[in-house]
Parts: C-alpha cells; structure tokens; sequence
C-alpha cells in the first residue's frame, strides 16, 4: 500500500530539525519514500493508492516511550498520593490479588490509550507482560517487551525482611526467557524483547547473572529501575554500593537502559556515563514523588536520555512539558531545554535509547513509517506561531487525529481501528473493581499495611 500525505506541517525532527510548512510524505509499504514540499511530491507520485489531506495538520514522528508499565494502569487515583511506598504497599501486594484476566484487559486498554495519543512505540516491562502480548500483536504499537523479574520471598517483604527465594527466582527467570523465546521478532519483527528486573534491591546477585546471561546469548537489552530510592536498602541487603553492585553484575553497558535515576550523584553520573547506559527519563511520574533527575549533567556527560511513560498516565504531550518543567525547576533557569529539544527526547533520542534510532524516531527517508497527525484547528492549539512550540507546550492525546505504524493506519479520526475502546474500557473498570475489592478484603484498605 502507498500512500501520500500532503498539504500538512511536517515537523521531521531529522538532524537540521526541518519543519516543512507545506509538506509531504510518501510511504511505501512500511517506509518513508520521500519528504519534500507538496507541490513536488505530488507531482513526483500520482499514483499513490491513498492520498491523505493534512491541511491544517502537523504531521511529526510518533511518540517512542521508553518505559511502560501498562497494566498497572489499575493504581490510576491509588497511588499518586502515596509517596516513595507504592512498590511495597501496592505494586507488590496487588501482584498476588490481581487475575491474570483483570490485569490482561486492563494492559489493553493502557495500550489503546497510548496508541490513541500517538505513542507508536514503548519498552513494556511488567510481572505477567506476555499477558499483553497478543494485543499488542493485534493493535499494531512496537514494542519491546520484557518480564520484569525479582527473586524476593513477598511474605518475607511484608513483613520488612528481604530474603532471597530460589524457586521464585528459576521461576521468574523461565518466564522470563520464555516470553522473549516466544516473541522476540513476531510481528515481523515489531515485537522484542527485553530482559528486565525491577530493581537490585529485590535482584539477588543469580538473579541479575541470569538476566545477563540470557541477554548476550539472544542479543536482546536489559532494563531495570536504578536510582530510583535504594541506595540505603541495596548498601544493607548487598553491602555494596547501588551503581558497584549494578556494575558487578551486569546491569551497566550499552545495551542497558536505566529507568529514572533521580537519586544519582556526580560520582555515580560519571560512571553510568563511562557505561554507555541509557536512561528512560520519566518525568511526569517522578514528579509527583517529588523528584527530578539531573538529565542536563547526564547529558552533558555524553548519556542518552530519552522520554518515558512510566505508570498510569497516557497523554505522552504531557511527558514532554513535565520534561521541561522538572528541568527548570531543576537548574533554576527558565532557558533550560526548549520546545525542539523536549520533541527530539520523545521521539528520536527516546529511539536511540531502545536501539531503534535507524529504523524510527524521526520522518526520513527509509525509516518506518510510524506517524502521528495532529489537527492543529483545535481549542488551545490555534494559532500556531510555531508548529513545535504549539505541540510541545500546548498539544494534547486528544488531538492527535491519525496514527501509523509500519505504514498501516491504527489511528483514523480519532479513533483506535484495531481495538472495540468502548468494550475495554467496560471490562477494565469492573477488573479493577474486583481487583481493588479483593486487594482491600485481604489488607483491610487500598493501601497495604507499611512493613514492619
């Protein structure tokens, strides 16, 4: 299938940072053919089998969020209040509530969400993330997806002990390996996978080889949480220092991305820099826990830093102006990042982080087609001085019109073609409501009671 996409704003975020007021795109198959004026290209392809008018539109890469936890969509009102506990008074307790029915349907609709607000490619990382695989087969978003694993004895955890559990951990790592057996390269090659763990507090040193191990034997990356709230935990479990021990077993290189890093300090950006590790940046999360990472003096050590989702929110516009507050606020400067460089974290930096800079994260010729259109004719978007600066500051999911990815339309005028949104979001919300019923009948409340 061909297809024409004229008349638009096409912001291509390619290295000169074009934004061509009148432009198209030509797709052919799954790849960007040509980019140029309109005028040229559609005297250039007359016969493209689909011509699409972005009159009025901007036409900009689709968003890349290199971290996601979609089926945790379930804490949304549960957990922004709550502080640094979520991980031991809700994410770890729900784990044992939850059916793998409620989470699936819930994921899904995290995932039509994404899609919907023109998120064409996330790094999925959860307990039971092969729960969510063959809807993300199906609905047509990239992913990378990994198991995300730990090996501590969760009684043992409620309680304030950490102990570390050999058959939690040979199970964890077989559901590991096995989603990424399974899936890596399915969808012609739009699914991957990753290994992933949820952090080195709750990682025995075997678990972390292992995740390692299987790693380099399939060439696939690994993720984990790192600097995110552990450094005291990981100095009393490990007796070693988070990033020495994160170094000692595997968890820094190139082929690693770090998620959140806000409790990082000069020594330890230098070595996650000497690394190579990349870091998923998510900003509008971290901010409700009242943190900041210092992304400017990764940056300026030569990290890649690219955007991320995280958990419960969906409007990924939103990641980018959290991006640029938190980092204001940050260095005290209201001339830190702008507009351009807030768009390029979320769409070609956040691809260079997973790896996929060469195929993704910009509209250049042989590069897949993984596009957003956004009608800029719209309440709070008119007028638009700046195309860019419009979208960053002001643009919203609701917004985004069309969503392609590998040259198939997913998004049409707003709406999800490979999903039923009015049955997911039906079943999502009585999931949940059974989920939280239980969740509360064994804990006596929606929060778990803290350790002791």
């Amino acid at each position: 299938m061909s297809f024409l996409i004229r008349n638009a704003i096409v912001v291509t975020v390619d290295p000169d940072s074009r934004v061509i007021e009148d432009g198209a795109v030509f797709i052919e198959g799954d790849r960007i053919v040509d980019v140029g004026p309109t005028d040229f290209l559609t005297g250039r392809y007359p016969t493209a089998e689909v011509v699409i008018d972005g009159q009025g539109r901007a036409l900009l890469p689709g968003f890349v969020s290199a971290h996601n936890h979609v089926g945790y969509a379930v804490f949304r009102g549960r957990a922004e209040d709550i502080g640094y506990a979520p991980t031991h008074r809700l994410y770890l307790p729900m784990s044992g509530v939850i059916t793998d029915d409620e989470r699936q349907v819930i994921g899904a609709l995290a995932v039509t969400e994404l899609l919907r607000g023109g998120v064409t490619t996330i790094l999925e990382m959860e307990e039971d993330a092969e729960l969510f695989a063959p809807f993300i087969e199906k609905c047509g978003i990239r992913a990378l997806m990994g198991v995300m694993v730990n090996d501590v004895n969760l009684e043992a955890l409620a309680s304030g002990q950490t102990v570390f559990d050999e058959a939690v951990r040979a199970t964890q790592l077989e559901q590991a390996s096995g989603l990424a057996s399974r899936w890596h390269g399915r969808a012609n090659g739009r699914i991957q996978a990753v290994m992933a763990a949820t952090g080195l507090s709750t990682s025995s040193p075997q678990l972390l080889q292992g995740l390692r191990d299987v790693a380099d034997d399939m060439r696939i990356p690994i993720s984990i949480h790192l600097g995110f709230g552990e450094r005291e935990l990981v100095q009393n479990i490990h007796g070693m220092a988070q990033f020495d021990y994160a170094a000692a077993h595997g968890m820094l290189g190139s082929d690693v991305v770090a998620v959140h890093c806000f409790e990082v300090d000069d020594t330890e950006i230098e070595i996650l820099a000497q690394s190579g590790t990349h870091l998923a940046h998510c900003p509008h999360m971290n901010q409700f826990r009242g943190e900041v990472a210092p992304i400017q003096a990764m940056r300026a050590k030569g990290m890649h830093v690219g955007l991320g989702i995280d958990n419960y929110f969906s409007d990924y516009f939103e990641v980018l102006r959290s991006c640029l507050a938190s980092a204001r606020i940050h260095a005290h400067d209201p001339q830190v990042l702008c507009a351009p460089e807030a768009l390029a974290l979320g769409t070609i930096h956040a691809a260079r982080v997973l790896g996929l800079d060469k195929e993704i994260g910009s509209i250049e010729v042989g590069k897949k087609a993984d596009l957003q259109m956004v009608n800029m004719h719209r309440l709070g978007l008119t007028p638009v001085n700046d195309p860019v600066a419009t979208l960053v500051y002001h643009g919203h999911a609701k917004d985004v019109e069309m969503v392609m990815v590998n040259g198939k339309i997913v998004v049409a005028d707003g709406s999800v073609q490979t999903a039923d949104e009015r049955d997911l979001l039906n079943r999502a919300g009585i999931a949940a409501n059974a989920a939280w019923k239980r969740f509360a009948e064994r804990y006596g409340a929606f929060v778990a009671p803290a350790p002791t």
